[in-house]
Parts: structure tokens; C-alpha cells; sequence
């Protein structure tokens, strides 16, 4: 069966070609697991992401110059005029994202890789083009996890390990919907900024099964994104609490506590403006224009929103109210108790 080069992404439209039946099964997995599904419209002036098998891999030019390396995968940014380079040993990718295209080569010996492999570069090679892509249409990736409650949203950004998807799976067992446990797009709108999710499942630590039984059993494939982690369809393990967007009012940066029990404090915007961009560094861009677009959801994001200090200790596993008790109130406004016990 031959597989549609076109999807949709909220709406916007992506042309995904592949220059080998390989490429555009794994091409055709990546997106899905992003969140863009299949379309047989044409897909002529939307986003364009071309993935061809090739050696030699290209190299950054002698102008480009070195921006940073992502810590998931090792992929080197390489700023060019009016292009990004990406360069990974296995695979590289050149984005113009004002021409809203990104043409990648990828080693053959990649598409043998077993999927069971850690992580994976071509998958984070594609997302990073993507994110890159995406930030000049106005939809701009920051790193964290979104859950929802009666269409009330909360964003929890932090860096892996912070304890977003133990969160997500304790608000999840008290009925929030969840858009992501670790990635978003935001976007502007008459009405203030929407989060929308970016990546459909949760990448969960098999290890959560101890707190979280009702993970264990289904046989959850690895996850596209980490293979060391099960790869978990929201819908599936709670039915009907996945959703794709909401209205952000509450943003609570989570940290790791030695306490015995969980706290939630206020913060002011400076902070919670300081984490935004910490988490929405990788794809902050060097055209000025549109970092002042970025700049500009980010603040009034902070505005839209209460903003607090989520210091989550043993009692988020051990005591799955926890989350809940702390947070719901927020969203309605009410006051939210320092702590959680018992």
C-alpha cells in the first residue's frame, strides 16, 4: 500500500518525503508519533521535510557557525545564512525555515538500527527539523508537559527528570485530560496563547509500573523517543483523556524535593519567564523577528497565567492524590493547600 506523503498537523499542512520505501515508513511512524495524521490532500506550499539515503553526509559550510548540541542525541546546530545545519555522525539535515524546508541524508546503516536502540538520531533529527520549521509559522515548542480540567490547562516546563510524567500520571488517575507529558506548540490567538500537544504518547519509565500498576500488562512497545522507556497511548490506559489543545491558566515549574511531603508556592513572573525560556531554548531563533514573536507568546503566556513552584516529593508516587489536591484548586482559583499527607 503506498503510504501519503501529506499530513496535517493542527491544521497546518506537511509534505514528508521519503527517497526509499524505509525512509517513509520510519518517516510516516516519527509524525504519527507527533501528532500529524496521514492526509491524501495535497499538501503544495505547506512545510516540506525531504529524507533521502545518502554517503557522504553533507558538512555545515566554512560560514556556518556552531549554535549548540542537543543532549538527547548528540545532534550538532550549526547557524548558516538563512539556514540551519544539523549534523549528527548517522545523519544531517539542512532547514531553511523560511522557505519552510528541510532536506535530510541519512546513512543506510541507520535504517538497520534496531529499534530497541536507546535514541534514536534520525527521530530527533526529523523533530528538530520540524521544531525548527515550525517556529516561523507562529507555532512555537517549549518543552513540557500539559494536562487539562474541564478545558482549563496547566503546563508543568522542566528538563527530564523534574518529574513531569510521574505528575501527568497521577492527574491522569483524577480524571484530567493530558495533551503531553513532555512537548508542546504554543500559539498566539486573539484570546491569548493555546498549548497544543506534540507528542501523542507518554514516554514512561518501566520502572513507574511499582506506583502506577494499572501500566503494567498491556506490553507497551518501546518509545519512539527513548527506547529504554514504554511508549503509552493515554487512550488506552485511561479511555477518552487525551485531548489536542487548551487554554493555559496555571504554569507550575516542578522540582525534585527531599521533604516528606509536596508543597506548592507562588512565584512571580520573572521566574516563570526565565524557565519559559530556559525550556524553549534549543529552538529560539536568530531571525529577530521572529524571536520577538516567540518572546512575545512567552509573556503573555506569564500573563494569562497563575504561576507557582510545584516541589514535589515520595508522597506524588506513594499518595496519588497528591498532584491533584495541590493543583486543582489553582485552576479554579480557589487556595491550594502547602501540603499534601496522609
Amino acid at each position: 500500500m503506498l503510504m501519503s506523503p501529506n499530513y496535517q498537523l493542527h491544521g497546518l499542512r506537511l509534505h514528508a518525503a521519503g527517497g526509499t520505501p524505509a525512509v517513509r515508513k520510519r518517516l510516516r511512524r516519527i509524525l504519527r508519533y507527533k501528532g500529524a495524521e496521514p492526509t491524501g490532500a495535497d499538501a503544495g506550499g505547506a512545510i516540506r521535510l525531504t529524507l533521502d539515503v545518502r554517503t557522504p553526509l553533507e558538512s555545515p559550510p566554512d560560514t556556518a557557525r556552531h549554535v549548540g548540541t542537543s543532549a538527547r542525541c548528540g545532534i550538532e546546530v550549526w547557524n548558516a545564512p538563512e539556514r540551519m545545519v544539523l549534523v549528527h555522525e548517522s545523519a544531517t539535515a539542512v532547514v531553511d525555515p523560511a522557505g519552510g524546508r528541510a532536506e535530510g541524508q541519512v546513512c543506510p546503516a541507520l535504517l538497520e538500527r534496531p529499534d530497541r536502540e536507546g535514541r534514536d538520531p534520525l527521530f530527533h533529527l526529523v523533530v528538530l527539523s520540524l521544531g525548527l520549521l515550525l517556529r516561523h509559522q507562529g507555532w512555537f515548542p517549549l518543552h513540557a508537559a500539559a494536562l487539562a480540567r474541564e478545558g482549563r490547562g496547566v503546563l508543568l516546563p522542566g528538563r527530564s527528570g523534574q518529574g513531569k510524567t510521574t505528575i501527568a500520571l497521577s492527574l491522569l488517575r483524577h480524571g484530567w485530560a493530558a495533551l503531553s507529558d513532555d512537548t508542546v506548540l504554543l500559539r498566539a490567538t486573539g484570546n491569548g496563547v493555546r498549548a497544543h500537544a506534540f507528542r501523542r504518547p507518554l514516554c514512561v519509565d518501566p520502572g513507574a509500573a511499582n506506583c502506577f500498576p494499572e501500566l503494567d500488562g498491556p506490553g507497551w512497545p518501546a518509545s519512539l523517543s527513548d527506547a529504554s522507556k514504554w511508549q503509552v497511548d493515554v487512550d488506552r490506559l485511561y479511555p477518552g483523556q487525551s485531548d489536542s489543545t487548551c487554554t493555559p491558566r496555571l504554569l507550575v515549574l516542578p522540582t525534585i524535593a527531599d521533604a516528606p511531603t509536596s508543597r506548592i508556592e507562588p512565584i512571580g513572573a520573572k521566574p516563570a519567564l526565565e524557565q519559559l525560556l530556559t525550556q524553549s531554548a534549543f529552538f529560539l531563533s536568530s531571525c529577530p523577528e521572529v524571536a520577538d514573536r516567540h518572546l512575545s507568546v512567552l509573556r503573555r503566556l506569564v500573563d494569562q497565567t497563575r504561576t507557582h513552584r510545584l516541589h514535589a516529593s515520595r508522597d506524588v508516587l506513594n499518595e496519588p492524590h497528591t498532584a491533584h489536591a495541590l493543583l486543582a484548586p489553582l485552576l479554579t482559583g480557589g487556595p491550594a493547600p502547602d501540603a499534601v499527607s496522609g
